[in-house]
């Protein structure tokens, strides 16, 4: 691919749609046309219509996470020490997605829109706060050491902590800070279930080589997120960088879903020179005619793989990486009306092969990884 004009917020915005739709991203704005109609008011998007919108798909509509991007002239959540009104926000949503590679497959796409972008990232920064019962083990240990601490911190920080000690991560006071680096750390508090799903999404990073450093006062997210990440950057004239995490808890209150999941990043860039119709994002590759079918977990780390090859060779896809089951991915891809699958599973994972299989008739074939793009170009 061509390097982009780097000066270039619409140039940004058109990379970040194309890597994120050959990764099997939808835009926002087509999933909710395909919703009942009604239910949803065309117009702006951020996190919470885009939480609002998945929940909805994921919870009733399709049998497999819903992958999705949209574009923000006015984001909400932008980190503090960046411009508000002057940044713009390209989003990524899964919904559904229960298990770890869901944070690492979101990791994957950011990495690569970034790194296509020509930005240096200076590092990858990951926390956990687990689930309800981690987060408030850790609240009440916080909550009696900032009361200790009360004679160190800033005079509004004072006044916040004893209703909400883990606001007084979000503040930039020196002294606030220098008072948190002593105090409790959100990992030691983990039930044993979040601790397991955090261990995982590192065991993932470190196998798809992607650096990555804990960092314990990665903190101070209203949405209580259940990881945290962020990605840091050398000075860009264009992206400043990016911020995310699982949000599940925060979904569940804001959409009333039970069972809702959401993993969440956000790129946030200088939007001067653009106008509204820059941030109506419609799909730059049409509809994908092929679904990608992934069976256990190597299948799924190799999956990104894959992933960038068929994006290398401009072959678009859709995707869900979250089952561990065929007849779900089988039902998706019947109800996207694609006319091949191609279907990883352990053994091929191991061999570096895929199946492509017809979807009218079944008929099938074993190719190499290198195989795949030709036989696939071939077939259209």
């Amino acid at each position: 691919m061509s390097a982009p004009q780097k000066s270039s917020p619409a140039s940004f915005l058109k990379l970040s749609q194309d890597v994120a739709s050959f990764y099997g991203f939808r835009p926002l704005r087509e999933i909710e046309k395909s919703l009942a109609p009604g239910i949803y008011k065309r117009g702006a998007h951020n996190f919470s219509s885009a939480s609002t919108a998945l929940a909805h798909s994921s919870g009733g509509v399709l049998p497999e996470p819903v992958m999705a991007y949209y574009a923000s002239a006015s984001p909400l959540h932008v980190p503090g020490g960046w411009p508000a009104r002057e940044v713009g926000e390209f989003g990524l949503q899964v919904a559904g997605a229960k298990e770890s590679v869901g944070e690492v497959f979101l990791l994957k796409t950011v990495a690569t829109i970034l790194s296509e972008w020509g930005g240096t990232m200076t590092r990858v920064r990951i926390n956990a706060l687990g689930d309800r019962d981690s987060r408030q083990r850790f609240a009440r240990e916080l909550s009696s050491y900032l009361r200790r601490q009360s004679h160190n911190l800033s005079p509004e920080c004072r006044d916040k902590a004893p209703e909400d000690p883990m606001a007084v991560f979000a503040c930039a006071d020196e002294a606030c800070r220098a008072a948190l680096e002593s105090g409790p750390r959100a990992m030691n508090f983990l039930s044993e279930k979040s601790r397991a799903h955090f261990r995982e999404v590192l065991e993932h990073l470190e196998h798809l080589g992607l650096p990555y450093e804990l960092d314990d006062m990665l903190m101070g997210d209203e949405r209580e997120p259940r990881v945290a990440f962020a990605i840091d950057l050398n000075e860009d004239a264009t992206v400043l960088g990016s911020i995310g995490g699982r949000f599940d808890d925060h979904v569940r209150r804001l959409t009333g879903h039970k069972e809702a999941t959401a993993v969440h990043a956000s790129l946030f860039f200088r939007k001067k020179g653009l106008t509204a119709s820059n941030f109506q994002l419609e799909s730059p590759t049409g509809r994908p005619r092929i679904y990608f079918v992934q069976l256990g977990m190597r299948a799924k780390l190799r999956s990104l793989e894959v992933s960038d090859i068929l994006r290398v060779a401009r072959i678009p896809v859709l995707q869900s990486f979250d089952s561990s089951r065929l007849s779900p991915q089988l039902l998706a891809a019947t109800a996207a009306g694609v006319s091949h699958l191609i279907i990883m599973g352990q053994r091929e994972a191991l061999d570096g092969t895929v199946i492509v299989r017809a979807a009218d008739n079944s008929a099938q074939t074993t190719l190499g990884l290198s195989q795949l793009p030709r036989y696939l170009k071939a077939l259209h």
